[in-house]
């Protein structure tokens, strides 16, 4: 009994542990290609569905693969109607390794050992590609052995009081069997892996078909519902993409469930021998074949879901455009290809700079504003860390690197933006708060504000290197006069408040704090060109 158990466990780790290593291994053998890969299968038709179903095999896991497309979505390598069309048809990919449970596991696990053997002997592990290459054969060889070691245990189980208690019990009601493949597919954060344990237990003959099929339909949707969960923190496109696969993984689950439910409530449901297929191969039939209907059910109803979807997420514009569009985590493995994204949305938050005086400016804006001051310094500031953590990666994975220099840069440039994102907002926020502010007080902020929103422009002209520092130079160079007029003008005329002279006041300091860091800014980024590289 014991050893059946510790025989059972270390199978199920042999498997969960290749699992891991096969998804690493396979994403950092092709993370360099995927969008060379996705421009050419775009061309073809029904590209999304060949793209969703390449990276449900590559990744074996729609969480996984989920996230893969709100990466690419980011980054604009795709567009959401794509998005949609690939993530809906990952899961069909999944079915590989599911189909794969229902073979010879011991002997294609060898064969994959086999062939890391052959590599090894010929010595084209030396090379990249054959390392990485080896490293994949070597997690599919893991992941087949574990099952196979669990489909044998398994056997032993059968004889076991305790287990055929459970596995009685699961199967005493549907609801049973379908909750606990959702809840350990929340747990295991993949559909396949429980689909393939469902293989493995049917095989062994613990679970009737009727039991591993409704546990194939909780896990598939249990599988979206783990993608809405882990994407909680995320908002608009990609929050939409993560409900739209718990939508797809929940129409494929109904589309099976209710015919297997009826079958099996008029007591028809067919004996395995009568349909001339053995019961693992008839489960990962079924998993494949719920993948497929909620893919295409979700595909003809597309738009009425997009509807739906609108609805219970709403997509916010103005707060959206503070989510990062171009920092994949997977790119800081490649420093050259890090630096080119950092760069790109370093400049994209500068580009946001302007929009921060739009409460003091709502005419020129031409809308309402829909997010506060105090939004909009906490998104300026949470985008600009995550640049800094970004280039820390890049920089923490490949620190002798030749890019290294041009990460190091940009990171000084992005803390000098952290100050001038400060500075910015607390100047809006001391003058939102004038109450009843005289005509002189309103032309000297809207001078002011003026002046800050031209030269704001000109600096993110300049991080897309569209302007030379000269002009920003000139623009910026000492303004110790104007200052003291401002700061004259204050004293000499009458205020409502004194609150309302203090602000304009601190605001003045504030300005030219902020001239300042604009002139510092711009020349800095002389260092860095606008391809991302770094001068010499």
């Amino acid at each position: 009994m014991m050893s059946g158990a510790v025989a059972a466990l270390a199978g199920l780790g042999f498997f969960l542990a290749g699992l891991h290593m096969l998804s690493e291994a396979v994403r950092a053998l092709t993370a360099r290609h995927v969008r060379t890969a996705l421009r050419r299968i775009s061309k073809l038709p029904l590209s999304g569905p060949v793209m969703g179903i390449l990276l449900g095999a590559v990744t074996q896991s729609t969480s996984a693969a989920a996230f893969v497309c709100m990466g690419l979505l980011n980054s604009r390598a795709i567009t959401f109607p794509a998005a949609l069309s690939i993530t809906a048809w990952t899961g069909v990919g999944t079915a590989v390794l599911v189909f794969l449970a229902s073979i010879d596991l011991r002997l294609a696990a060898f064969g994959a050992l086999a062939l890391v053997a052959i590599s090894y002997l010929a010595a084209v592990h030396r090379h990249e590609a054959g390392r990485r290459s080896a490293e994949v054969l070597i997690a599919i060889g893991l992941t087949l052995l574990g099952l196979a070691m669990v489909k044998e245990t398994g056997q032993n189980l059968q004889q076991n009081a305790w287990a055929q208690e459970f596995f009685i019990f699961s199967s005493t009601s549907w609801i049973y069997g379908f909750l606990i493949g959702l809840v350990i597919t929340l747990v295991m954060q993949s559909s396949s892996t429980v689909s393939i344990i469902a293989v493995a237990l049917g095989a062994a003959g613990l679970l009737p078909l009727q039991s591993a099929l409704v546990i194939v339909c909780g896990s598939n949707l249990g599988s979206g519902l783990s993608v809405v969960v882990a994407s909680s923190h995320l908002t608009g496109l990609p929050r939409q993409l993560a409900v739209w696969q718990a939508i797809v993984k929940g129409l494929g689950s109904l589309v099976i469930l209710i015919p297997v439910m009826i079958v099996s409530a008029a007591g028809r449901f067919p004996d395995p021998v009568s349909t001339g297929m053995s019961v693992p191969l008839i489960i990962a039939c079924t998993y494949l074949a719920l993948n497929v209907a909620g893919a295409s059910l979700a595909t003809l109803l597309q738009r009425p879901l997009l509807g739906f979807l609108s609805g219970i997420v709403p997509f916010d514009r103005e707060k959206q455009q503070y989510e990062p569009e171009f920092l994949i985590d997977e790119a800081a493995e490649d420093p050259e290809t890090a630096l080119m994204l950092a760069r790109r949305e370093y400049a994209r938050l500068v580009g946001l700079m302007p929009v921060a005086l739009a409460p003091l400016r709502p005419e020129e804006e031409g809308g309402e504003v829909t997010l506060d001051n105090k939004q909009r310094h906490h998104l300026a500031l949470d985008l600009a860390a995550q640049i800094e953590s970004f280039i820390s990666l890049a920089v923490k994975s490949h620190p002798q690197n030749a890019d290294v220099g041009g990460l190091l840069l940009l990171q000084r440039y992005n803390g000098q933006l952290q100050s001038l994102i400060d500075t910015l907002h607390g100047y809006v926020d001391e003058l939102e708060g004038l109450k009843d502010p005289a005509p002189h007080e309103l032309a000297m902020q809207r001078s002011m504000t003026e002046t800050l929103h031209f030269l704001l422009s000109l600096m993110a002209d300049r991080a897309n290197g569209e302007h030379d520092a000269e002009t920003l130079e000139r623009l910026t160079r000492d303004r110790g006069d104007i200052m003291t007029r401002f700061r004259g003008e204050i004293v000499k005329h009458d205020t409502v408040s004194n609150a309302n002279r203090e602000s304009l006041f601190v605001a003045t300091g504030l300005f030219e704090r902020m001239i300042w860091l604009v002139r510092e800014i711009s020349a800095d980024q002389g260092g860095l060109m606008p391809d991302g590289s770094a001068r010499v």
